[in-house]
């Protein structure tokens, strides 16, 4: 009796083949069983995928490669299709790691500066925004019209005299925010500067990512245009 209901209950679980209106079902999912594939290779630069493709440690056909650029912080090589289930090897991945800036996020002085400084490619606009930062003397930060856009906020102008200061806005900056191989695509932001809370404290600042996110196409392109040069020309690149 129990041997007859076990059988029961495993004849219940093999999927059934049905078919209706011309096209094949079955009565479960079922699973296939694939080639296997060798486990992906991870490394965190352009670099490092460049020098496994020239390196060919495992004797890859050169002319069969594709390098997919998924996003500007992921970059997969991968092989032509095979197998029954036509598959795809991936031999190797460049995963970017770098710390990202806080946007939207108001912070003290001192850690914009910082943050700035590191986190940014040197040029006149950066210096301008840090010489306003690095001179704030405790005021309140005045806003000047009602369009949310210009502010103005009191720095030091010298040793005894302070001045009023116009924030730039928007501003166009170049963080590092792709792969370092790669030219670093530049956007625009809103540089803003809010009151402290009294007691000496000093205002904070943020900046606001105002270009909706098209920077990271221009990374991608950048990525795909260093890796046009990095590596064999026989190797089909998609962004």
């Amino acid at each position: 009796m129990i041997t007859q209901a076990i059988e029961k209950v495993v004849d219940l679980s093999r999927p059934v083949e049905l078919n209706f209106d011309g096209r094949d079902y079955t009565s479960k999912q079922i699973y296939p069983v694939k080639d296997p594939e060798p486990g992906a290779l991870t490394v965190h630069t352009l670099s490092g995928l460049t020098d496994y493709i020239m390196t060919n440690p495992d004797g890859l056909k050169v002319e069969d490669l594709t390098i997919h650029i998924l996003n500007f912080d992921d970059v997969r090589l991968y092989s032509p299709l095979f197998g029954g289930f036509e598959q795809r090897k991936e031999y190797i991945r460049a995963r970017l790691i770098m710390d990202d800036f806080p946007w939207g996020q108001y912070m003290s002085i001192e850690g914009f500066n910082i943050k700035l400084q590191s986190m940014f490619i040197k040029d006149e606009t950066v210096e301008r925004i840090l010489s306003i930062v690095g001179n704030i003397k405790d005021e309140k930060v005045v806003t000047v019209g009602d369009d949310g856009i210009t502010q103005q906020v009191t720095a030091k102008a010298g040793i005894a005299r302070v001045e009023n200061i116009n924030l730039p806005n928007p501003v166009t900056l170049t963080p590092y925010r792709t792969f370092l191989e790669a030219e670093q695509p530049a956007s625009r932001f809103v540089f803003r500067m809010r009151s402290g809370n009294g007691d000496g404290e000093l205002p904070t600042a943020a900046l606001f990512e105002a270009d909706g996110g098209r920077w990271k196409l221009q990374a991608i392109q950048n990525v795909k245009e260093w890796l046009h040069e990095s590596v064999p020309a026989e190797i089909r690149i998609i962004a």
